[in-house]
């Protein structure tokens, strides 16, 4: 049934707006959280947790790319509040959500000119 840390990616993947913490991941897979930490790190050189934040970001990323409010993305991928997820967007982008949302619409304004 794969790996451990391939069934912890797709379960992760399909529940982003879920509590993702090591412990609920913990009672899921019935591993301790230190053993998902540890198999995590040597997967992927990152945390469970930057993993997950990775994942909700690009999510929203996607959903903002296809038109959906930054307003009714960021709830859906499991952040509480929007400056929380703002803090998160800028600092994996180094833009914030407005400013990709607008980036988005200049650069098809661009290309439907044409």
């Amino acid at each position: 049934q794969g790996s451990l840390f391939t069934r912890l990616c797709e379960y992760i993947n399909t529940h982003l707006d879920e509590d993702l913490s090591l412990n609920a991941l913990s009672r899921e897979f019935y591993v301790s959280k230190y053993h998902i930490s540890h198999v995590f790190k040597d997967e992927t050189g990152i945390s469970v947790h930057q993993y997950i934040l990775k994942k909700r970001l690009d999510a929203c990323k996607s959903a903002i790319r296809s038109g959906d409010k930054i307003t009714s993305v960021y709830p859906v991928f499991g952040f509480r509040d929007y400056s929380a997820f703002y803090r998160a967007f800028r600092k994996e982008y180094g833009i914030s959500p407005k400013e990709y949302r607008e980036m988005l619409e200049k650069l098809e304004a661009m290309s439907g000119s044409d």
